[in-house]
């Protein structure tokens, strides 16, 4: 099969094995929700009518009277494209109330409190309580809060606590009845309503705003934003697309927002689930130590789809102890077993503080500091790494290091795409845009300023890598490349790890590198001298389309660099 038909397939069958395991959960004998949930992708079975922009979403949004966002509650790139729309509309002056899902409407004095600064966010999720009538991630959705006092907006919560069979029609005719009244009472706003995906199906809660108005014998403009329409996912896969559209126009009145996969999706919220479900049973905010249980396993099928892919065959999948950012005593405990020295433990710190996710190969332990489906793709990326290696203690040349650590991130990388492939690095364009918004700026936090370094070093380093290809001589190298501080030598060594991987899993499709020339690679001894860099730069060439030079003089200038 195919490279790509073959990554396909593997986004089909962990989207479904996902599925099955919600729907384990959550159950499935539920046919009010089975209905609403057909009515819903309805919208979506005769496709799209064309690509779109987020300029022209936003034109349409400053014209409309009535905006429904679809809103998938535990993703939160789904509530940032939200506030993306609508900050733009706010800066371009246009005026907008605020209809919400996660405030019911019997709290709405204390959500004015709070927009007004009179209580602080502890006393607001207390007496709205949020953990037990909402529950989603403040982090997020506080962000409303943020965009609501930054621009001056109104925020009126529309939800209602409703049961039984039909609580989801109760909810909608409830919501549909306050967002209408708004409308009357702000005519010249942009009523903006965020709610539940499956709420916007138009013969949903649009529907009966539409039947409140026509009471009143009135009529609004409106538009429809939907995002992450599985249904229209697997169709942008078959046209080749799925990577190059962000946008995309449904219908006149309707436009949708891919900005996930339907793996990261659905992992979103079996996470959530899982997190709900262990501060229920432990009274703890957040995940620490994991073990053997659901995440452990999921990184483990991991392992085995991407060694799978590859042609890999490993003696355990399974030698490891999952760990998270929650667990702060992971370093130290490590020192006191004495695994690590005091030493090393500052370097692992320094480098812990950097990272998504990480391998520590003498304890066996995997760290993931936020379990999302590319981060956790990413950690078993590094355990088949290390498994596929012998650990090594040896002390190694500046040089050798930085390579090595290079190729590990652009494997691990490379083998989260496999995964989810819907997540994208940076590459020069993007670094050299960061210079000009930031490298001149004399005041910058930490992280920004590190961002312009691995910036200014990352272009330093592309140049070099032309002059390699152009010329066949390693002369020359950037100065002091190899001998950077603990973060500023994670930060560039992931930066052009992870280009390099993005390029490798496109020129996978295109046959330019093969998946037996990336499982060599993750079996070269990555700290012996020059093996790294020989491979970061045969990478580079057969990306290119070129072949290592064997001329004498590319051998007298190698030996002369070396």
């Amino acid at each position: 099969m195919a490279a790509r038909a073959e990554l396909i397939a593997i986004q089909q069958r962990l989207v479904e094995e996902l599925k099955e395991s919600i729907y384990d959960t959550v159950g499935r004998d539920n046919d009010e929700i089975d209905q609403y949930y057909d009515e819903y992708r309805r919208e979506f079975r005769s496709g799209y009518e064309r690509a779109a922009s987020r300029d022209e979403i936003i034109q349409r949004l400053m014209r409309a009277e009535l905006a429904y966002f679809g809103d998938y509650h535990t993703l939160r790139s789904s509530q940032t494209a939200q506030l993306d729309l609508l900050e733009e509309c706010a800066r371009r002056g246009r005026r907008i109330i605020l209809c919400t899902e996660m405030a019911h409407s019997s709290d709405q004095q204390h959500v004015t409190d709070y927009l007004r600064g009179e209580i602080d966010d502890e006393a607001f999720l207390w007496r709205v309580k949020w953990d037990t009538k909402w529950g989603f991630p403040w982090k997020s959705w506080s962000r409303y809060f943020l965009l609501a006092r930054r621009h001056n907006l109104p925020i009126f919560g529309i939800n209602l606590q409703a049961e039984g069979d039909d609580a989801l029609h109760v909810r909608d005719r409830y919501g549909a009845r306050l967002v209408s009244a708004l409308t009357q009472l702000y005519p010249d706003h942009l009523v903006a309503t965020v709610y539940g995906d499956l709420h916007m199906a138009p013969t949903h809660l649009p529907g009966q705003v539409e039947k409140e108005l026509a009471e009143w014998g009135v009529k609004r403009r409106s538009v429809f934003i939907y995002q992450n329409s599985e249904t229209l996912y697997w169709k942008l896969v078959e046209q080749h697309l799925e990577h190059v559209v962000d946008y995309l126009k449904l219908r006149r009145d309707a436009y949708v927002l891919m900005n996930a996969t339907p793996l990261v999706k659905f992992q979103s919220f079996a996470n959530w689930q899982h997190r709900r479900h262990i501060s229920l049973a432990h009274d703890e905010d957040e995940l620490e130590f994991i073990g053997d249980t659901g995440l452990a396993e999921q990184v483990v099928g991991y392992i085995r789809t991407i060694g799978d892919f590859l042609g890999i065959e490993l003696e355990e999948r399974d030698n490891f102890e999952l760990y998270t950012a929650a667990d702060l005593d992971l370093l130290e405990n490590l020192v006191k077993r004495g695994i690590y020295t005091a030493a090393e433990m500052q370097a692992l710190k320094s480098y812990i503080e950097m990272a998504e996710s990480a391998f520590f190969e003498r304890a066996r332990v995997l760290y993931i500091g936020n379990f999302t489906v590319a981060n956790a793709a990413e950690a078993a990326g590094r355990y088949i790494l290390s498994a596929m290696r012998p650990v090594s203690k040896e002390p190694v040349a500046a040089r050798d290091e930085f390579y090595a650590r290079c190729m590990v991130e652009a494997l691990a990388y490379f083998c989260s795409k496999i995964i989810d492939p819907g997540r994208a690095a940076r590459d020069e364009d993007d670094w050299r845009q960061v210079l000009q918004r930031y490298g001149r700026r004399r005041k910058l936090g930490r992280i920004q300023r590190l961002d312009v370094l691995t910036a200014r070093l990352f272009v330093k380093h592309k140049e070099y890598e032309r002059r390699v290809l152009e010329s066949g001589s390693y002369a020359g190298p950037p100065g002091k490349l190899f001998e950077l501080e603990t973060d500023e030598h994670v930060a560039l060594t992931r930066a052009l790890g992870r280009a390099l991987g993005e390029r490798m899993f496109a020129a996978l499709g295109e046959e330019l590198v093969s998946r037996e020339q990336i499982a060599q690679a993750m079996q070269d001894p990555i700290r012996e001298p020059d093996v790294s860099r020989n491979r970061y730069f045969d990478l580079l060439r057969a990306l290119a389309g070129q072949t290592r030079p064997t001329s004498t003089r590319h051998k007298r200038l190698r030996s002369f660099d070396e």
